[in-house]
């Protein structure tokens, strides 16, 4: 276990020194997250345990208001890997999205949220259907 936790400060601290934004995420469930990403590419940890997770979103321009998002994520501890579908909707000062996790063997959580630019932050309020509320604040390098 001591491995992996020196493997993820390495990544963690290159990602970080490099990432083009730097996030913080708390729900009402108890959980909270730390990310940055870099390119396309992101690193989540969940604060609360000792779980971490990798994404890559591929980004799909539907029309100028409508964009598809494909996240493929990598749960280490789990070794679980999950999609999360996003449809955006580009209002002229928010985001409006709807996304559903799932992998081949389990259904997961639809989520539904408002991201708010300003300036160099991204606010971000949200529910998913576990009943839980998130709230995040992501701010560009």
């Amino acid at each position: 276990m001591k491995k992996y936790l020196i493997l993820l400060i390495l990544i963690f601290t290159t990602l970080t020194a490099y990432s083009q934004s730097i996030g913080y995420e708390v729900r009402t469930n108890g959980k909270s997250y730390i990310s940055t990403s870099y390119a396309g590419f992101d690193l989540r940890h969940r604060t609360d345990r000792e779980e971490n997770r990798f994404t890559y979103t591929y980004k799909i321009p539907v029309s100028k208001k409508f964009t598809f998002n494909l996240p493929l994520h990598y749960k280490i501890e789990k070794d679980q890997a999950t999609i999360e579908p996003r449809l955006i909707y580009q209002f002229e000062k928010f985001n409006l999205w709807v996304q559903k996790e799932f992998n081949l063997e389990e259904n997961m959580n639809a989520t539904f949220a408002v991201d708010i630019p300003v300036k160099d932050f991204t606010y971000r309020v949200g529910w998913d259907s576990s009943n839980t509320i998130r709230v995040r604040l992501m701010k560009k390098f």
